[in-house]
């Protein structure tokens, strides 16, 4: 299982950062991929995807559960009908922990020990106050971690605030990737970026992005254009840099894309054939 947190300050897009990451992680791979959503007070489910408000079930539901099933843990994640690789769990609207009953170290192990008999990959949007919600601590404990900053004097602050506290999770201490994200539709953010030492990844504005969330077609792919270029890139190869893969050459993109498009054309003339006969 491959464990990674996005985890940073409050209002970075930590929530938006994730889905992208583990839209690409899937389109990348091709294999299962769960991103869990640790926020309980405005749980992204509710905002992302109102759509899903009657699937799966809770997070607080199935890890305040004694004994839970493999079967129990699958009926409780919320997917998606257009992407059948991607599912999704958290807390549902009107929920908080408060509504559960307290949950300890074994059962948030016990959780991720039995997700990892049904995925590859797991993408943790994490509580940026690390100190009151286990998920997020084992996540810096276990994982891989993306540090997300956003383009503003209040992340900074953040930042300085607890970072020393950090160096206790080796999953941030040793694992970590830093990236700066700007959410808001202003220019004088890379000018906040260069307070952060050593950042690898920078996401400018998208409004695309925006629009998508505002339409209820967050699960949907960036598309190609222009508008959407610099972070489309900067996503693929954080991507790539956090699984490990070997970056692919536009020669073998092209290559790969045109047998794709024979398979496609391929599979319409058998089904034609079939149909024929």
């Amino acid at each position: 299982m491959e464990l990674i947190g996005v985890w940073g300050s409050q209002g970075s897009g930590k929530s938006t950062v994730s889905l992208e990451l583990a839209k690409n992680i899937v389109k990348e791979t091709n294999e299962n991929c769960l991103l869990i959503f640790c926020e309980d007070l405005g749980s992204p489910l509710s905002f992302l995807f109102p759509g899903l408000s009657k699937s799966g079930g809770s997070l607080g539901d199935i890890i305040t559960s004694a004994g839970f099933s493999q079967d129990e843990l699958k009926k409780t994640l919320v997917s998606h009908p257009k992407n059948q690789h991607l599912a999704f769990l958290g807390y549902r609207e009107e929920e908080s922990k408060l509504t559960y009953p307290t949950v300890g170290e074994s059962q948030v192990i016990d959780l991720f020990i039995t997700l990892k008999q049904i995925f590859k990959y797991i993408v943790v949007d994490c509580k940026s106050d690390f100190t009151t919600d286990l998920i997020t601590k084992y996540v810096l404990q276990e994982g891989k971690c993306l540090m997300l900053g956003g383009g503003d004097l209040k992340s900074v602050a953040f930042f300085n605030a607890t970072l020393r506290l950090m160096n206790d999770y080796p999953g941030f201490r040793d694992r970590k990737i830093k990236a700066v994200n700007n959410p808001w539709d202003f220019e004088t953010w890379r000018l906040i970026a260069d307070k952060y030492a050593g950042t690898e990844y920078f996401f400018p504005y998208c409004s695309e992005i925006q629009k998508m969330y505002l339409e209820e077609r967050n699960i949907e792919d960036l598309d190609n254009s222009k508008r959407n270029r610099d972070f489309s890139v900067e996503m693929n190869d954080l991507t790539i840099q956090l699984l490990g893969l070997e970056p692919i050459s536009k020669k073998e993109a092209k290559h790969a894309k045109k047998i794709k498009k024979v398979s496609h054309r391929r599979s319409k003339v058998v089904e034609v054939a079939e149909y024929e006969q």
